[in-house]
């Protein structure tokens, strides 16, 4: 017996060790070693994508956020956990269910004992005999009164929840780099409004420089165009900053760490911002009313409430089944040396009194799904108004953008003006300064409403759930210079 029992025992620990080497412990080991380095600050790299955009176009700066970016990976692995929580749920499923089998427990043990011969304490012996004993026992779960069907139905809706979570996440990552895009540019052109803003100013303090030396000009005049000068070099230095902070911003939205980029790399800049502006989108002409028809059933942030909703309804059912017992069988086969024996049983498990604390979950339950339902039309209230701002926008910056063009023209024409009556004596310095102040204001509303639009364009097919559609090119104005 005692060979039998070194036997069984042997096949026992062969199980353990077997079971060591699967494949969710190998994974999980590889997981632990990967996150230890960066576990420790010291010592460890920084997580940077490599890349290689250099000449890209706004699509593929999309697309290559949305593999890298780590909102986009923590979403996928939201995604991944709720799959396995549905798997762990159908390991309990009932004999009858879809999944007969899963709720079956199998379970065995195995041990050995000694102990010496009863005597009193000057006659014990260290001699031993013993005995080996093992069993296995089966359990299996017959019925629950639908517990585990609604608990796989909240689960699967909520896996359906995180894969519409993850599809929403990647049209905010769109909508983010478009507008960082668009903003980078505008950002560019605003850059070289504020050096022609220094270049005029500069250009008229060398003017009235040569009036003054000429005996035809006032010192007031060379004060006034100093100050203005070096109020536009100022500009231009905040401008270069605000060019260097959208080019930060650029990097980060599209998942690269800030130090370990370069702008250039990403967005290249343009010979001519002002004259050439990028568009990736063509001009569109819906109302707010069409684009909520499509939103309210098509917006993944929809979608991801209506689930939550579903899982709600489902996590009622699971409460109320909770309220009724659950049926089981179980058998198990016992060996003693050198006995065999083997019992089984059905049960039934209810408990008569619980302080009220399965009526107080169903209740509950309850309320989460009024709460989810309530949920879903704040979402319906936020899109509409969403939707709405963004159509406006569009229009504004549409007819903002048509104003300024002829802004520039005219504001073009009145500085060349300005140029001619100073330089004869007709006009003091305050007019002048106005002149150029009207012409580069005009320049930046002409390239900020363009650029505006674009980005409300952008928003509408995020806030619809529409695949973008890009048309990347180029509109050119009339060379101001």
């Amino acid at each position: 017996m005692r060979k039998a029992a070194r036997v069984f025992s042997g096949l026992l620990l062969a199980l353990l060790l077997g079971s060591a080497g699967c494949r969710a412990l190998q994974e999980a080991r590889q997981a632990q070693q990967a996150v230890a380095p960066r576990a420790q600050a010291e010592g460890a790299d920084c997580a940077c994508p490599t890349f290689d955009l250099h000449e890209k176009q706004l699509p593929d700066l999309v697309a290559f956020a949305l593999t890298n970016r780590p909102s986009m990976r923590a979403c996928r692995l939201a995604v991944e956990d709720a799959r396995l929580a549905l798997k762990e749920i159908d390991a309990s499923a009932p004999l009858v269910s879809a999944t007969p089998w899963t709720g079956l427990s199998l379970a065995g043990s195995a041990g050995y004992s000694a102990a010496s011969a009863h005597a009193p304490l000057r006659d014990l012996s260290w001699n031993t005999e013993g005995s080996a004993a093992g069993a296995l026992s089966l359990e299996l779960l017959l019925y629950d009164f639908g517990r585990h069907a609604a608990q796989a139905r909240e689960q699967g809706e909520k896996v359906v929840a995180a894969e519409l979570a993850l599809l929403d996440e990647g049209f905010t990552v769109f909508e983010e780099v478009t507008e960082c895009f668009f903003t980078l540019l505008e950002k560019d052109a605003l850059f070289e409004v504020a050096l022609t803003n220094e270049i005029e100013f500069a250009s008229h303090l060398q003017q009235a420089k040569e009036k003054l030396a000429a005996g035809e000009g006032l010192k007031y005049d060379v004060m006034r165009a100093t100050y203005n000068y070096t109020d536009a070099c100022e500009k231009r230095v905040n401008a270069s900053n605000d060019v260097s902070n959208a080019g930060s911003e650029m990097l980060r939205v599209l998942g690269i760490v800030v130090s370990h980029g370069e702008r250039d790399k990403v967005v290249w800049r343009l010979r001519n911002p002002l004259r050439e502006m990028r568009r990736a989108f063509e001009p569109t002409t819906v109302t707010a009313t069409q684009v909520f028809a499509v939103a309210y059933t098509n917006a993944p942030s929809m979608q991801v409430k209506r689930a939550y909703l579903r899982a709600a309804s489902a996590a009622v059912d699971a409460a109320r089944a909770d309220l009724y017992p659950e049926l089981s069988l179980r058998a198990s086969l016992s060996w003693t040396d050198p006995l065999w024996y083997w019992s089984w049983g059905v049960e039934a498990v209810q408990s008569l009194f619980s302080g009220f604390r399965k009526t107080t979950a169903l209740e509950r339950a309850t309320v989460a799904l009024q709460q989810r339902d309530t949920e879903l039309d704040v979402a319906e209230q936020d899109l509409s108004l969403e939707i709405a701002l963004a159509v406006s926008e569009r229009d504004n910056a549409r007819n903002s953008f048509e104003t300024a063009k002829a802004s520039v023209l005219q504001a073009r024409e009145n500085l060349d003006m300005a140029h001619e009556q100073f330089r004869v004596g007709e006009l003091d310095t305050v007019d002048f300064n106005t002149a150029v102040n009207d012409y580069t204001t005009a320049l930046g509303n002409r390239v900020t409403a363009f650029y505006r639009g674009q980005i409300a364009e952008s928003k509408l097919f995020a806030l619809a759930g529409l695949e973008p559609r890009f048309a990347m090119g180029f509109v050119y104005e009339e060379d101001t210079k």
